[in-house]
């Protein structure tokens, strides 16, 4: 059984909210791109390979985070090194279809052409993150926690706040806020830009997703 949500550290908790918003969100590309297929929209289309762009930015930054800080400070520590080498390798596939999901974001056309490709690509990223961030929070916990503690999740936060690009200070508070569940506001950085930032990023949800996302 795992612990409380609120008695990991706060990098911790963050990672388990940023899996969660992920995933969901490219859920919401894969039907969206499948929707505008049949039905096009050119406005809707725009707005949605804006948002998919910025999400396919933040995994990115996400694994980079953890590929260039956290394994290799994990590995010098002793920790698990067949543990290390799952996580590695999911990294390695979730790149090639990240890759394929970049080129469908670009290729999606106002008149809908490319959004069964986008669709498609969008939920071959969001199955293989699923196995991928189920993975990683049960080894987190499991095998590699012996090397792990409140100084090196401390230095994973900065860093990445610190190599994140600008425009994710606004945006990542109120996306990470909106996943979290009673209890868990922990993880969320910036509770107060979370809540003044809320609107904005409903809004531009509600313009990539639509209504009934």
């Amino acid at each position: 059984m795992n612990p409380p949500m609120d008695s990991l550290p706060k990098a911790h908790q963050t990672m388990i909210l940023a899996h969660r918003a992920m995933l969901r969100d490219l859920d919401r590309i894969a039907r969206t791109a499948a929707a505008l297929s049949a039905k096009p929209d050119a406005e809707r289309v725009g707005h949605l390979r804006t948002y998919a762009r910025r999400v396919t930015q933040i995994i990115e930054h996400h694994h980079q985070g953890e590929d260039e800080v956290l394994w290799p400070r994990l590995s010098e520590r002793g920790a698990d090194p067949a543990a290390l080498k799952l996580l590695q390798q999911e990294h390695e596939e979730l790149e090639e279809s990240q890759t394929r999901l970049s080129e469908a974001i670009e290729r999606l056309g106002e008149d809908g052409t490319g959004g069964d490709e986008l669709s498609a690509a969008a939920r071959a990223t969001h199955d293989l993150l699923r196995t991928h961030t189920a993975d990683e929070e049960r080894e987190l916990l499991d095998r590699l926690a012996p090397a792990l503690d409140a100084a090196l999740w401390k230095r994973f936060e900065r860093d990445m706040v610190k190599s994140a690009p600008r425009w994710t200070l606004s945006f990542m508070p109120p996306w990470l806020s909106a996943v979290a569940e009673a209890g868990e506001r922990g993880g969320v950085p910036a509770l107060p830009v979370a809540r003044l930032m809320r609107g904005r990023l409903l809004r531009r949800q509600q313009a990539a997703f639509g209504a009934q996302f």
